[in-house]
Order: C-alpha cells, then sequence, then structure tokens
C-alpha cells in the first residue's frame, strides 16, 4: 500500500486559489482517495466545488469534512476530468519508458493545458507545480506552432521512447481527454485543441468531423469554432476551446465537469445511463434548465441522424457560469463506417432503449419538457436538413466520393421522411 498527497488549485479571478487536500491511496482493489476543503478556502465568497457531485462545499462554519470515494472509485470523478485520457496517457507512457505509472502520476504530471479549471501542486502556498515523474519539471512550457505539432504527432506514434525533441511535444499533448492524437494550440490569439490524424484511420476523420460540426451549427446548436488546416501533408482539426476565454490580457479558466462527473457514473457502467439522466442534471444544478433541456434533446436527436456512436458520458460536459451549470458547446461529434441499416448510441435514447431512431427519440421527449408535438416538429426539422446537406457539406469539406459512400450508412435515418407514420411509438 501507498499514499500520494497532492494539494488541489483552482482557478479564480486572481488566478490560482488553493482549494484543498487529495490524499490517494494505492491499494489494489481497496484503492481510494480522499479529499479535504481548506478553511480559507471555504470562508472565500467566490469559492466553488472542486466536484459539484461528490465534493459539495460544506458550510464555512461546520467542522471540516474528509471526504473519501465511494467504493470502486480510486478517485473522484471531478478530479479525474483534470488528468488526461487515451492519448495523454499514451504519451506518457512514452516520456515514462519501463517505469509504472499510476492514477496519480497522471493527474499531477499533466500539463497547465489540462480541461477546467483545476491545477495541482506539492504545497499549499507554491503554487501549482507541473510533477512529472520523468523528470522534465517546467521546463516543457514553450509554445509549438502548427508545423512543429502536426511532425510531432505524427513521429510520436511510431517511437518507443520520446526523444528530446519529441519531449517538447508531451506537455501541449498530454494533458488533454480522449483517444485520439491532439495538442494545446494557439490559434487566431486564442486557445484551440488541435486534433491530428491517427495512423490507423481508415477515413478522413479530421475532414470529417469539421464538416459534421458545420452541419450541426447550421442546424442552430451550441458549436465553438472550428477549423480545417493542412499542413505537410496532414489534416489538422481545430476547435476553439470553450473552458478557456482571453478577456484583456488574462487567461480565464472556466471550471468543468463532464456529464461522469455530474453522475458520479464509474466509466464502465457509462452503458447504463441515458440521455434522460443528462436532464435530470439539468434541472437539479442548471442555470437555465429550460433552455439547456431543448438543446439537449436537439444534441440527441443529433447524433442520431449523423450516426455519432460515441456519445459516452465523457463527451458530454458541463461549464460553471457563476449561477450553476450550463450544457457545454457540442463536441466530439464523429459519424464512423458502419454496416446495416440501423444503429445505437452509447445512452440511453427513449423508451426502445439505445435504438438510434427519431422515434425512440420521440417516446422520450418529455423528459426534456417538450410536448410531443413540439418534439415531433423539432426532429423533423433538423431531419430535413440534414438530409438535404450531409452529403453536400462532406463533398465541400473534401471528403472522397468513396469515403461518402462508406459514412452514407451513418445518415440512413435522415432519409426517412416517413419516420413518424410508420416509426411512431405509442402515445
Amino acid at each position: 500500500m501507498r499514499s500520494r498527497t497532492t494539494f488541489v488549485y483552482i482557478h479564480l479571478a486572481e488566478g490560482p486559489v488553493p482549494a484543498g487536500r487529495l490524499e490517494m491511496v494505492e491499494d489494489g482493489r481497496q484503492s481510494h482517495a480522499t479529499f479535504q476543503y481548506g478553511d480559507r478556502y471555504l470562508r472565500r465568497p467566490d469559492r466553488v466545488p472542486v466536484d459539484p457531485a461528490a465534493l459539495p462545499l460544506p458550510d464555512a462554519d461546520a467542522a471540516l469534512w474528509t471526504y473519501r470515494t465511494a467504493e470502486g472509485f480510486d478517485l473522484f470523478n471531478g478530479i479525474r476530468d483534470a488528468a488526461p485520457d487515451g492519448w495523454g496517457r499514451y504519451l506518457m507512457h512514452k516520456a515514462a519508458g519501463a517505469e509504472n505509472l499510476e492514477e496519480f502520476d497522471y493527474l499531477v504530471a499533466s500539463g497547465d493545458h489540462r480541461v477546467g479549471a483545476l491545477a495541482f501542486g506539492p504545497d499549499p502556498t507554491g503554487g501549482p507545480k507541473r510533477m512529472a515523474p520523468w523528470g522534465d519539471g517546467e521546463t516543457l512550457g514553450e509554445h509549438l506552432d502548427l508545423s512543429a505539432l502536426v511532425e510531432a504527432a505524427d513521429r510520436v506514434q511510431s517511437v518507443d521512447r520520446l526523444d528530446p525533441n519529441l519531449r517538447r511535444f508531451l506537455e501541449a499533448g498530454s494533458s488533454l481527454g480522449g483517444a485520439r492524437p491532439k495538442a494545446a494550440a494557439e490559434h487566431r490569439g486564442t486557445p484551440w485543441i488541435a486534433k491530428f490524424p491517427a495512423k490507423d484511420d481508415t477515413y478522413p476523420v479530421c475532414r470529417t468531423e469539421r464538416a459534421v460540426m458545420r452541419l450541426a451549427k447550421e442546424c442552430g446548436l451550441d458549436v465553438p469554432e472550428t477549423d480545417l488546416a493542412s499542413i505537410l501533408g496532414r489534416d489538422i482539426y481545430l476547435i476553439q476551446r470553450f473552458d478557456r476565454m482571453v478577456e484583456g490580457n488574462q487567461l480565464i479558466r472556466r471550471p468543468f465537469a463532464s456529464a461522469l462527473t455530474m453522475l458520479e457514473a464509474q466509466e464502465i457502467a457509462a452503458h447504463r445511463y441515458s440521455y434522460r439522466d443528462l436532464a435530470e442534471v439539468l434541472r437539479r444544478y442548471g442555470s437555465e434548465p429550460r433552455r439547456d433541456l431543448r438543446e439537449l434533446f436537439r444534441r440527441m436527436a443529433f447524433n442520431v441522424l449523423v450516426g455519432n456512436d460515441d456519445d459516452h458520458l465523457r463527451n458530454h460536459a458541463f461549464l460553471l457560469d457563476g449561477r450553476g451549470w450550463r450544457l457545454s458547446p457540442l463536441y466530439d461529434v464523429v459519424p464512423r463506417p458502419r454496416t446495416g441499416t440501423s444503429g445505437t448510441l452509447v445512452l440511453g435514447v427513449g423508451e426502445r432503449g439505445h435504438e438510434a431512431t427519431l422515434a425512440n427519440a420521440l417516446s422520450g421527449a418529455t423528459a426534456f419538457g417538450i410536448k410531443r408535438e413540439e418534439a415531433a416538429a423539432l426532429l423533423e426539422e433538423i431531419r430535413v436538413h440534414v438530409a438535404a446537406r450531409w452529403k453536400l457539406i462532406l463533398v465541400e469539406s473534401g471528403v472522397g466520393e468513396q469515403d461518402i459512400q462508406r459514412l452514407s450508412n451513418c445518415f440512413i435515418e435522415a432519409g426517412r421522411s416517413d419516420w413518424l407514420k410508420n416509426g411512431q411509438p405509442p402515445a
């Protein structure tokens, strides 16, 4: 058994302030974590929770309370949101060589580009500090241009160990979630995320994701600014960060929580949840639930219509707006070539479970506070637009005809103009 400690900082208006102390105990299946808010932090008028579900703010006058993770969790989800996923962990393993990395290492070695407003440091007074077990410390903070990033992302997928030049890519590339190659970048003077092709891609994922996000924006969904660049013969899909804002000369980090955090869910059990559960999150924590419930319903419909079967709980998120939590802008929506004429989503859609049909989406409309007649009209409006535009927008984005044919099964539901008559669920 081993116990390790770090202090959790959170970026507020004045900069990073210590919020509390995290201890992680590594003990096989008994691994767990504890967290205690600092007394001074709880007395701040601008305090915000580190994890709104598992670590709610106690009363400032109450005795200090030590939180412990629930059974089966080795880390609080709200803190885990600030650690990297597949791609970042892949880079860290390349840097660490033969050294085994634990959850604590992933958390504290992640750099300044991590999602949200949390940061970590070895003490409560010295401020956030990147603690890399491979010894790079704070030397990797230089900004790399897109050419350097795409070259590094390409090379790093083919090496066993990061050489000194590739170590320059580690901070930009290891802080972010998701499984695909990506890095933090500056674009048009503001923070963006650059996503690169993977070695095993069988279709132009970057161009396809940009096209579908353009389509989502045309459908009226809340979509960040996106761009597509081609450098050194590689596509780069760029999406503006919505957890960062530039105000004057100041960079503002916005508190972020994934749906996994808000539902206190285990990643392995994500398929047990539904869009109805996300709707309940908005009712419980939301500052503008009526508006966001409508947006969430339309996103569910859009995922059905474009065949986005990667709609898991980490691909839905919430941002703190000062009064409560708002649904974040849309991200990570990518159709993938599939066989057959029917599909499913990761999250439950309606009375027919995970079935990716508009009829099933309609059956769950009341969970979003939308009457059946209005919901049917909303679904048909989005369907008509997707049906008319999906192929054209892929062509405009430079996706080839053969790949468009391979992707066509993802859009079958958009072509079913008789969905309401033939697929109407019981009233």
